[in-house]
């Protein structure tokens, strides 16, 4: 090692030209496109900004769980077909993530977005339990007539036993205990989850403050069949339980809807696991992503929140949970009987269809065209995301028939909106990277490395982000590469070594 530096000391003296001066390491992540307010429903859009302003936190933080929150319940009521003639059928529901670093009031704007779609939960618990009551008093009831009846029908058979007492022994609690309707679900196992998705076919929304645990349990290689469950109710469809001690149980149709808040580190690293193992399925590239960029300055804002906008945003959830699929002008599939037949659906209109198609064909392009593994995936699910969000912002302002070329194009622009930060996510390897390049430099230059180093010596320490052979590998071919190091070979009698040592415009900050 010391006839390494020795030689690179002696070029130098010998007037030996030095490294050029490093060059400026890449941005961390690559840029995104500001959340398009102008595309959300108007019952929504004066809500989310106050809320926003009054939290001073992104638009993103409130727009992505309402929108999330409004298509879990369209998608109870009505599906959409996206061409004219084909039965290809996209359901309402929409996963997402609100990614941040803690903070940045990704929890509390969530938790305004999801308070109308919360009362309904509310209300739907208390009504239950008011008929849960009733019910047990009937039970009661019941149970006390069956006593009476047993004693009358003995008295009857001790005196005649011939006598007709099967009127007294009739039962008369057969009704069954009511089911408890469900809109939002939170911490569950995947079997607990089909249990409820059976009592409520129309489907749930299931919310996660951090949503890092329930991606990690799903990562797993033991927890394959709750993964297959979760990527089946993303799609839709029929899936059917078998356990002993459970017995059968079907869901007729799984449609899950999901909003989660996760912190961009343990993000990256998921996305880095799923590409290294046999969790690349597909999974988080379902989620759409609201990553946004978060460098404004701070304001204090101690105001009463806009009421009026509250109460209009609110309402449209109540209309939405009271949607009716005949008073939408859906269609219906029918039997060989004429009797409908699964989810009612709408279609596009002519305008709108047009507009879609040459979206879809640019698509098929940029799918052909990407360049970031895992990219191709996320961008294929946007042919479930844009329909759904055009049925929701359709239903959301009232409209009925055909979904309309107004909601499409405002689809079309969330899309393009999603899809920068899809590109950012995907392309996040790089953010690792560029953070590890930045350690190994402060590293070398604080003494904790010492300054002629090899890729093992950075790998022993375990710093964060660069605790893997992989992560230590790219950071420091990043730095060489931009020339902040020099790397040189070690010879070792057998497989050369890799010495590196900073350059000498990198020895100063």
């Amino acid at each position: 090692m010391n006839a390494i530096v020795e030689d690179l000391a002696a070029a130098r003296a010998a007037g030996a030209p030095l490294p050029k001066a490093p060059r400026p390491l890449p941005a961390e992540l690559l840029p995104v496109d500001p959340f398009p307010l102008d595309a959300l429903p108007d019952a929504f859009r004066p809500w989310v900004a106050d809320v926003a302003e009054r939290m001073q936190c992104p638009p993103d933080f409130v727009a992505v769980p309402m929108l999330v929150a409004a298509g879990a319940l369209v998608a109870r009521r009505v599906a959409i077909r996206p061409q004219r003639r084909t039965d290809w059928t996209e359901c309402g529901n929409l996963w997402a993530l609100i990614v941040g670093r803690p903070g940045i009031m990704k929890s509390p704007a969530m938790t305004q977005a999801l308070a109308p779609i919360e009362r309904l939960e509310v209300r739907a618990a208390d009504a239950f339990n008011e008929q849960a009551a009733q019910h047990r008093a009937e039970a009661m009831a019941a149970k006390l007539r069956a006593e009476a009846g047993r004693k009358e029908a003995a008295k009857l058979l001790a005196k005649n036993r011939a006598a007709d007492v099967s009127h007294l022994l009739h039962p008369d609690d057969d009704d069954e205990a009511p089911t408890r309707q469900r809109y939002v679900v939170n911490d569950l196992t995947y079997e607990k989850l089909g249990e409820v998705l059976a009592q409520n076919p129309d489907g749930v929304l299931s919310v996660r403050d951090e949503i890092r645990g329930l991606l990690l349990h799903l990562a797993r290689e033991e927890s394959a069949p709750a993964r297959a469950f979760y990527l089946q109710a993303w799609s839709g469809g029929r899936y059917t339980f078998d356990r002993i001690g459970r017995g059968t149980v079907t869901v007729p149709d799984a449609r899950l809807s999901i909003i989660g808040g996760i912190q961009p580190g343990p993000l990256c690293e998921l996305v880095r696991q799923a590409r290294r193992g046999a969790g690349d399925d597909g999974m988080i590239e379902r989620f759409l992503i609201a990553w946004p960029d978060f460098t404004g300055t701070w304001r204090e804002v101690d105001r009463w929140p806009e009421t009026a906008a509250r109460h209009t945003a609110w309402e449209a959830f109540d209309r939405l949970d009271g949607l009716n699929a005949e008073a939408l002008g859906a269609e219906h599939d029918t039997d060989s009987d004429g009797n409908a037949r699964g989810l009612p659906f709408l279609r596009l209109d002519d305008d709108a269809r047009e507009a879609f198609r040459d979206w879809h064909a640019e698509l098929q392009r940029d799918l052909r065209a990407a360049d970031a593994e895992g990219l191709e995936g996320a961008l294929s699910k946007f042919r479930h995301h844009i329909p759904a969000l055009a049925l929701l912002l359709h239903a959301a302002d009232g409209g009925a028939g055909p979904v309309s070329k107004s909601a499409t194009l405002r689809a079309l622009a969330l899309a393009e909106y999603f899809a920068s930060h899809a590109r950012r996510l995907h392309a996040s390897g790089r953010r690792l990277a560029v953070r590890g390049a930045r350690l190994i430099i402060d590293k070398v230059r604080s003494g904790e490395l010492p300054a002629e180093f090899t890729l093992r010596e950075v790998h022993q320490r375990g710093w964060a982000g660069l605790s893997e052979h992989a992560a230590v590998s790219e950071a420091l071919d990043l730095l060489v590469v931009h020339g902040w190091l020099i790397e040189a070979e070690l010879p070792t009698g057998g497989r050369p070594k890799l010495l590196y040592c900073l350059a000498e415009g990198a020895r100063r900050g």
